[in-house]
């Protein structure tokens, strides 16, 4: 995915390079131009680095179904989880779902992801299933 990132940036800036050779543009154009290819750039680059990943592979909005320890009160909860760059969403079986931040956006092992509920001060432990 990476190489692909890097092929994909190498000819986007070809093109642009050979859009500004063919087109003569005022420089004031040209500078509002060169703003928005940075911001388009960025934005591109940020959703590469920002993601929750398992084994190089985005895992960010998909569902899976997990088992999530909780540390407050000592019982194992089967749940679903849903993953957005730092952070988890857990989903109970009766509806109710809390947001946890992980303590690393890249997982290791999937059987052993720790989280943490700063609005309730609370320790967790997932394991997901249907990563490996």
């Amino acid at each position: 995915m990476f190489e692909y990132f890097i092929w994909s940036w190498y000819s986007l800036s070809w093109n642009y390079a050979y859009f500004l050779s063919s087109v003569n543009l005022k420089p004031k154009k040209m500078k509002n131009l060169k703003s928005l290819f940075i911001i388009f750039f960025v934005t591109l680059l940020s959703q590469y680095i920002y993601s929750a990943e398992y084994l190089g592979k985005n895992i960010d909005g998909i569902e899976y179904d997990c088992t999530a320890y909780s540390y407050s009160t000592a019982k194992y909860y089967y749940v679903t989880v849903e993953f957005s760059v730092d952070e988890a969403t857990i989903t109970f079986s009766n509806g109710g779902y809390i947001t946890v931040t992980l303590d690393d956006e890249v997982i290791d092992d999937p059987r052993s992801i720790s989280a943490y509920d700063y609005e309730n001060g609370v320790f967790w432990e997932l394991e997901v299933y249907g990563l490996d």
